[in-house]
């Protein structure tokens, strides 16, 4: 006999990936929530999203999962970066900072807003680990140029 539940069967987990820089976000999707309908309106309304659909080989939803990800990493490096794993229900003195990374970009425009007492908002997508650190002194160096 199975134990997973309906709810638990559209639940899928994906890594989005800057390869260069080793930044990464991994994210929990509802797909009950983030339909094709949905991903049509979400996709649709950031320019681009042609050359989106054709990146995903027309899966619009692969497209705004990929697009929530990428959208997330750049607003964690302006905000000096963020590191955390997966909730795993021990008790962090700092607590899981998942749910207000993805309530801040839920709030953004084009994302459809966040639902109260649900983690995954309109567009169905929540964050739940990232590996995003912003460059620090030593990664950096100076090199003077000629005028």
């Amino acid at each position: 006999m199975s134990t997973v539940t309906a709810d638990q069967t559209v639940i899928k987990r994906y890594v989005v990936k800057e390869v260069w820089k080793d930044y990464e976000v991994t994210l929990e999707v509802n797909h009950a929530r983030l339909t094709p309908e949905v991903a049509t309106m979400i996709n649709s309304f950031w320019s681009d999203h042609k050359s989106r659909l054709q990146i995903t080989n027309g899966d619009v939803v692969k497209a705004v999962i990929r697009l929530f990800g990428q959208t997330m990493i750049r607003l964690m490096l302006s905000e000096g970066g963020s590191s955390f794993s997966i909730d795993t229900g021990k008790r962090d003195p700092f607590g899981q900072p998942g749910p207000v990374w993805t309530e801040d970009l839920h709030e953004e425009e084009g994302w459809g807003g966040s639902i109260k007492g649900d983690p995954y908002g309109f567009c169905g997508i929540r964050v739940i680990a990232a590996d995003v650190e912003a460059p620090g002194f030593d990664d950096v160096e100076l090199a003077e140029v000629g005028q």
